[in-house]
């Protein structure tokens, strides 16, 4: 089992959670994320490999993924273009023992939002969930408003 850091871990609260999607083959590290995002509030579902990950994102609607790179079947890159092709705007982190500069690279070019090596700490990993999630709501509301912006002045100039 890979270690993950929990000295020093805070929760804090965000009000609206988002639905995350945990892809991790180490059921317990799986286990570890899941249960500290779950105790900051998050809604999390669970894949333990590449080809159940892909099911799930087209079955269902998720706000954020948690994507490791080493899976049992099909690896986290392959799985992140599958999900480009299907839900372009998901945020994804990913997370690897074996990051290289070239996955990381490769990763960085398919709109990762960030690469986390392990072990990591746990308070970064929540750091990093909740900056994603603010961000995609960051672009959402900016969307949202130029859309506005311009009906308005389509409205006007009727």
């Amino acid at each position: 089992m890979r270690r993950v850091s929990t000295r020093g871990y805070k929760r804090g609260i965000i009000r609206y959670m988002p639905k995350i999607l945990v892809v991790e083959d180490d059921k317990d590290m799986s286990r570890i994320i899941s249960s500290i995002l779950k105790e900051e509030g998050y809604k999390i579902d669970r894949a333990y490999d590449g080809e159940q990950a892909i099911k799930k994102i087209k079955a269902k609607d998720y706000n954020l993924m948690i994507l490791d790179y080493k899976l049992p079947d099909i690896n986290g890159i392959n799985v992140l273009k599958e999900v480009r092709r299907t839900k372009p705007s998901l945020k994804v982190i990913m997370i690897s023992a074996y990051g290289s500069p070239s996955i990381k690279s490769t990763a960085k070019k398919l709109g990762v939002y960030r690469f986390l090596d392990k072990p990591f700490d746990l308070n970064r990993l929540v750091k990093v969930v909740k900056d994603a999630w603010l961000k995609s709501q960051g672009e959402v509301d900016r969307s949202s408003q130029g859309l506005s912006q311009i009906y308005g002045r389509s409205v006007a100039k009727s």
